[in-house]
């Protein structure tokens, strides 16, 4: 299994930054920020449907304008119609080589103690959600980000990562 929260704290080491966000706000900022820039580096053409095999991690995603893209996933967490999110590492469909993202946020915020990535899930807003994944994106050195609609009243928050990259559960 792979320690997404390690490789975070030595890749900021590695950059000369002597500081981690020790906050929410500041944490949830950089990792919309990372976010973005991944979104311009790696655009992903408009999604018609797209496929997680939760055994494998592997994402199909579908495209008129395009053949198929396969990636390599972590779930983030899942969004309900009804407003409330939920963990990947709470969700109980969620098997564990797919939580490690997820695990990444709630072991930084156990270690900065951040309220918001402790709890299993909960109300939240669309764009608490969004905000979810962006950390567990950045904190996972993820390629890019994925929230697809999942048929059965929300949708899956989802990492991503390229294929020529480790699978990010290895």
């Amino acid at each position: 299994m792979r320690d997404f929260l390690a490789e975070f704290v030595n890749r900021k080491a590695d950059q000369g930054v002597r500081k981690i966000p020790k906050t929410y706000k500041k944490l949830s900022r950089e990792a919309k920020a990372y976010v973005a820039d991944v979104k311009q580096k790696n655009p992903l053409p408009v999604v018609s449907g797209f496929e997680l095999d939760l055994e494998t991690g592997a994402l199909v995603l579908r495209s008129e304008a395009q053949d198929a893209l396969t990636l390599w996933a972590q779930v983030a967490g899942t969004f309900s119609d009804d407003g409330s999110f939920m963990w990947g590492w709470g969700h109980p469909s969620v098997p564990q080589p797919l939580q490690q993202a997820a695990w990444a946020a709630q072991r930084y915020g156990d270690l900065q103690e951040i309220s918001e990535l402790l709890t299993r899930g909960g109300k939240a807003s669309r764009k608490q959600a969004e905000e979810y994944t962006a950390i567990a994106a950045y904190l996972a050195h993820a390629d890019g980000v994925f929230i697809g609609d999942h048929g059965g009243g929300g949708s899956v928050c989802l990492v991503w990562f390229y294929p020529e990259n480790t699978k990010p559960y290895d």
